[in-house]
């Protein structure tokens, strides 16, 4: 049984050392704007529920950022989301 709990307690901490997301990498999580920290792990960086403009809800999508073509996620007004893309 003890053997077990050590298995068990290395399992969790390795886990939490294992990268799940590459640096600099976003995503939506809900109506979360996420960013990949330098260890791999994702933090949330925006809620699209606090922004306030216009009459429609913003919600978290995939969009272009920079001039340079790149793609990532941000907060914008539900109607230049693209559908589809959250």
């Amino acid at each position: 049984m003890r053997e077990t709990m050590i298995v068990l307690a290395l399992a969790a901490t390795l886990e939490a050392c294992v990268p799940v997301c590459a640096n600099m990498q976003t995503r939506c999580n809900g109506p979360y704007v996420e960013l990949c920290d330098k260890q791999g792990q994702w933090q949330r960086v925006m809620t699209c529920d606090d922004v306030a403009g216009g009459d429609e809800p913003w919600v978290c999508c995939e969009s272009q950022i920079g001039d340079d073509g790149g793609a990532g996620h941000t907060c914008l007004p539900e109607s230049e989301c693209g559908g589809g893309n959250r």
